[in-house]
């Protein structure tokens, strides 16, 4: 017997059987099946916490995640060690690279880049890219 909460004795959940379906309850012990019942919607399914693991485990196999991150941390090594104007136009080419990739690679694209629709995704790359080089062309230098 399964409690009210849907939680078996050691914490996992029972997988629910399509309504209608072979393996459904009421088919088996021969009762109508409601009119209204189907499969159950995706956004109505509980959470399976063993899939959301396996799923960012997969994560760490994406490469551009990791190319992302990889230019994320080169930017910060060139601020620190070549000023701030250079690490803002790393960044610049880190976003643009973005926007190229982006724009070239087959939809959905890279798991890293692909957010919205791949007009909006390369736009609102490029236009960061732009607005970095004109920030960092402006920041005042101090002489030494």
């Amino acid at each position: 017997m399964v409690p009210e909460d849907g939680q078996t004795s050691v914490g996992q959940t029972p997988a629910r059987a399509e309504a209608g379906g072979a393996d459904d309850p009421l088919r088996a012990a021969g009762q109508p099946v409601p009119a209204g019942s189907g499969p159950i919607p995706v956004a109505e399914q509980r959470l399976d916490p063993r899939a959301i693991a396996r799923a960012s485990l997969q994560a760490s196999r994406n490469a551009s995640l990791w190319w992302t991150a990889t230019g994320v941390v080169l930017t910060c090594v060139v601020a620190l060690v070549a000023g701030t104007a250079a690490g803002a136009v790393t960044l610049a080419a880190v976003l643009g690279g973005g926007a190229v990739v982006r724009a070239v690679r087959p939809s959905p694209g890279p798991v890293a880049l692909a957010v919205r629709a791949k007009v909006i995704d390369v736009t609102v790359l490029a236009l960061l890219a732009v607005a970095l080089v004109v920030l960092a062309l402006l920041l005042p230098t101090v002489a030494a």
